[in-house]
């Protein structure tokens, strides 16, 4: 079995998304479902918000583009 290592400390993918409130609602611009607000957590390294109908992630400026 090969050897699998991870980064300590983990590392973020891109920090400098924005995130926006706790409570903030949006619906994917792909099937109009409402989305899920991720928390902002150091251990947490996607985009904000999660689709859970298309298995999508979105973040404020892709959302605002589209």
């Amino acid at each position: 079995m090969d050897k699998f290592t991870t980064y300590d400390p983990a590392i973020k993918f891109r920090e400098e998304y924005a995130w926006p409130e706790k409570g903030t609602e949006r619906n994917c611009p792909k099937c109009d479902t409402t989305m899920q607000l991720n928390e902002n957590e150091d251990t947490y390294f996607g985009k904000p918000w999660w689709c859970p109908k298309c298995q999508w992630q979105f973040s404020e400026e892709e959302l605002d583009q589209a």
